[in-house]
């Protein structure tokens, strides 16, 4: 059965087939990291999945250089107020350098205000 894009859980399963893929051949892990085209192609046969052409598939290794050289922007909505711009929150290629602010924009009112409590008592 092949998958198709369309389905999240078809795209789940061929996300793990894909990273398994990464790291279980080394070869496939550097081919995936150095050409994006390549890494499209090999996300196609592992995840056995109809990928559309105009979805990129950017493999970065797991180091935090690695990661420092990836920006990857979700853009605000038109008329989004520019006046206080949390960065952070449109960044989807943030790693845990970044955590405070970015878990904080999608914590609950509740844990918002325990790490404050916490952030004061540990100061």
């Amino acid at each position: 059965m092949r998958r198709t894009w369309k389905s999240r859980q078809h795209r789940r399963d061929a996300a793990v087939a894909f990273l398994r893929k990464t790291i279980t051949d080394p070869d496939v892990r550097s081919t995936v990291l150095k050409d994006r085209q390549l890494a499209h192609k090999i996300f196609e046969r592992e995840g056995e999945i109809d990928l559309p052409d105009d979805v990129e598939v950017i493999c970065v290794g797991p180091s935090t250089q690695e990661r420092d050289r990836l920006i990857v922007f979700v853009l605000p909505p038109e008329g989004t107020d520019t006046e206080h711009l949390d960065p952070f929150k449109y960044w989807t290629g943030t790693w845990p350098a970044y955590p405070f602010r970015a878990v904080m924009a999608e914590a609950s009112a509740e844990q918002k205000e325990a790490c404050v409590c916490e952030t004061v008592d540990a100061s």
